[in-house]
């Protein structure tokens, strides 16, 4: 019998996410097999919350449909334990069935007007300021403890219902009492307490998440954590996704996050970051678990039939290359289409087979990603995709086409997590605050190189426009606009063939900086943006905006003489004057990039980097060959052993759609900068060394073939 704590031990997971018919129609035996065959160590089974699985002492919990006189969340608990499976009770707190609102009316969201709020018909919005939280959930979760004794508690809506306003007694009272203002009346961001009110709310949630731990800790011993269910850790919208990592960072044993799927704006290496983020915040040995579909949801919501394998196995190896436990989601206990059983079954024997080189280990990288979830409030706002995801796509898109290893970072983890690190970048993050920017000068001002863009560092921390920009007097930049310009879509321009406004270009100023290699038998690159109108007296113009002109028709698509270039700059280039680099891009190319996937536009972000962080020489490894891959360098064992998780999406981005083969890849030459010796290097799914040979710089390999993914270890 394991010893251990749950979370130290159970990497592989299945969620059943019961149906009401479920009593009636599944069969248990089907699930022991599926745990067995998979090596299933732990399960996410319904309890409570919404529709209850066993016969509850509460008059308020509603039991599902087909339940009769069963105890099915207890038949299932007692199967799991005799596999040797941890259990999760998971609940689903958001909402509640007539009869409960009936009862306690004041325990529910209201609208403006008092009226109850309703997900669908008959169900209604609990508030997470009410007592069906301190009180209802509190019993049951006593209730389960007592009964079924559970690891730990997950939940469906870890935060309570959100998308909106409530304006229920207790959101009045509480608001009233925290900040001393009346409630918004809209959804507004020229409206100050809007802005007040959407902090606070977070606060709320963050408040509700500590109470419902202390409440399984105290019933069930301090293991028996709530995990809750973050949203995806780069979803930036502004009322949908209120829960900010940052905040729960203190509960660290385990948490679990809602990325079932691959969507349209999502790529592979958006679960891969995830993974990577989240131990950035909350910590290398924390457990991470990841709702995983086996259904589709492209490019409608298509749940009970099996997703393509590739599709789901692919996003599974992302999730791991991240550092997140494999596990598979279902909806319902019965599976018509049995292919979805077999969904992830290779990954899980995959992991098994390599699990001593997927955990405690470290990543290697000295460039910091930035993200910052105040930005995606108060600069996304309602259009986050354009404002914020999409220039953290484009850079993160720049990273992987060159093979450059990073670590995502919080902005409020500069400070902290920065030491190590030689280059932050940061893509349009508008908003920062004064924490934050004077992390940033000391890290500058401690020899790190900074790349930034757009609207960076021009909006407080509730998304004011600055009298001043802190990081654009550090160097030298002076910015003509006081506020961030709207993002211009440079999609759809043959629709409007009339409108050429972004029909523009830059024109390379230093054709022989090191930014652009590879551009050498150009003069101008396309822009397709509307650049800050930016000076600088201690950086170097290295590009220059030219004005748009016609796109059509042919005959009057030329630059008029005098307009071939203006003197305003593009990108500006320099040393810091303490010892590091700094990169500004005026124009939004990593928007662009995000946007479009133009190879120019990456390989001059790429360019950009590498130039920022001090050269090629300066990156812990470098891989060359064909092919599209994902490639993170972990150490394990105090850097004694180094692994290599290397990903081939060759072929695989275009969405919608899923995978439906994989195209071999290779040779790849992978250089390794280490002033460590080391003996071998071993391929795990070739199952074979590969050749190596150690120099006084590192270790170089050749790794002939790379068909899905490849896991090198190196000791």
């Amino acid at each position: 019998m394991e010893k251990r704590p749950w979370y130290q031990w159970a990497h592989r997971w299945n969620q059943i996410n019961l149906s009401e018919t479920d009593p009636r129609d599944c069969d248990i035996a089907v699930w022991r097999r599926y745990w067995r065959e998979n090596g299933i160590q732990g399960t996410i089974l319904n309890a409570a919350g919404t529709v209850g699985y066993y016969p509850s002492e509460s008059p308020y919990q509603y039991r599902a449909r087909y339940l009769g006189g069963q105890d099915y969340f207890g038949e299932l608990c007692k199967a799991a334990r005799e596999e040797g499976l941890a259990v999760l009770a998971r609940i689903d707190s958001n909402q509640a069935v007539d009869a409960l609102y009936e009862a306690r009316p004041e325990w529910f969201c209201r609208d403006r007007a008092g009226q109850p709020l309703r997900q669908t018909p008959g169900r209604y919005y609990t508030c997470i300021n009410g007592g069906y939280y301190t009180e209802h959930l509190a019993s049951l979760i006593e209730e389960i403890v007592r009964r079924y004794h559970p690891d730990a508690f997950a939940d469906n809506t870890a935060t309570g219902a959100r998308g909106f306003i409530c304006y229920c007694d207790n959101c009045r009272r509480k608001f009233k009492e925290d900040t001393g203002l009346e409630l918004p009346q809209a959804v507004d961001f020229e409206d100050r307490t809007f802005r007040i009110w959407l902090r606070w709310n977070q606060r709320c949630r963050a408040e509700r998440y500590a109470a419902l731990n202390e409440v399984t800790t105290r019933y069930g011993g301090e293991d028996c954590i709530y995990i809750g269910m973050f949203k995806d850790a780069y979803s930036q919208g502004i009322l949908e996704r209120v829960m900010d990592e940052v905040d729960y960072a203190p509960f660290n044993k385990a948490i679990m996050v809602d990325g079932q799927i691959r969507m349209a704006r999502s790529s592979f290496d958006n679960n891969t970051m995830q993974g990577l983020l989240l131990h950035e915040i909350f910590g290398e040995e924390t457990l991470v678990l990841e709702s995983v579909a086996t259904y589709t949801l492209a490019p409608n919501m298509v749940r009970k039939s099996a997703n393509t394998p590739g599709e789901t196995e692919c996003w599974m190896e992302a999730a791991l290359q991240g550092g997140i436990s494999p596990s598979t989601h279902f909806i319902g206990g019965v599976q018509e289409d049995q292919r979805a059983l077999e969904n992830g079954a290779r990954i899980f024997r995959w992991e098994r087979e390599n699990e001593d080189y997927l955990y405690h280990r470290t990543p290697i990288a000295n460039i910091g990603l930035v993200r910052s979830f105040a930005n995606g409030c108060y600069y996304g706002r309602e259009q986050t995709y354009g404002r914020v995801e999409m220039p953290q796509k484009g850079m993160l898109a720049a990273l992987k086409r060159g093979r450059i290893p990073y670590r995502p970072l919080d902005a409020r983890q500069i400070g902290e997590k920065s030491e190590d690190l030689r280059l932050l970048i940061l893509p349009e993050i508008a908003v920062l605050s004064d924490r934050e920017l004077a992390d940033l000068e000391r890290f500058v001002r401690a020899g790190g190189s900074v790349l930034y863009t757009g609207a960076t560092g021009m909006l407080d921390d509730l998304g004011y426009p600055r009298e001043r920009c802190p990081l654009d007097e550090l160097f030298g930049i002076e910015r003509e606009e006081r506020e961030p310009i709207e993002p211009a879509s440079s999609t759809g321009a043959l629709d409007q063939l009339g409108d050429y406004s972004l029909h523009n270009y830059i024109r390379i100023a230093e054709p022989r900086h090191p930014i652009f290699r590879g551009f050498e038998r150009t003069t101008i690159l396309g822009l397709h943006s509307l650049p800050y109108h930016v000076r600088s007296k201690r950086l170097i113009d290295i590009a220059h905006r030219v004005p748009s002109f016609p796109t059509y028709p042919p005959e009057a698509s030329f630059m008029e003489d005098g307009e071939h270039v203006t003197d305003e700059p593009a990108i500006l280039a320099g040393e810091t004057g303490f010892g590091g680099r700094v990169v500004y891009f005026a124009a939004d190319y990593d928007r662009k990039y995000g946007e479009t996937s133009f190879g120019d536009y990456g390989d001059l972000l790429k360019n950009a980097i590498v130039w920022a962080l001090g050269g090629e020489e300066r990156l812990p490894m470098t891989v060359e060959g064909p092919g599209e891959l994902s490639c993170v360098l972990y150490a394990q064992q105090e850097g004694a052993r180094l692994v290599l998780q290397l990903l081939n999406h060759s072929g695989l981005g275009r969405w919608p759609g899923s995978i439906e083969e994989f195209y071999p890849v290779g040779p790849e030459r992978i250089f390794i900068r280490t002033d460590r010796t080391f003996r071998q290097a071993y391929a795990r799914n070739l199952g074979r060394p590969l050749p190596f040979r150690q120099t006084e710089e590192g270790v170089l390999l050749l790794l002939e073939t790379l068909c899905d993914q490849e896991l090198i270890v190196i000791e």
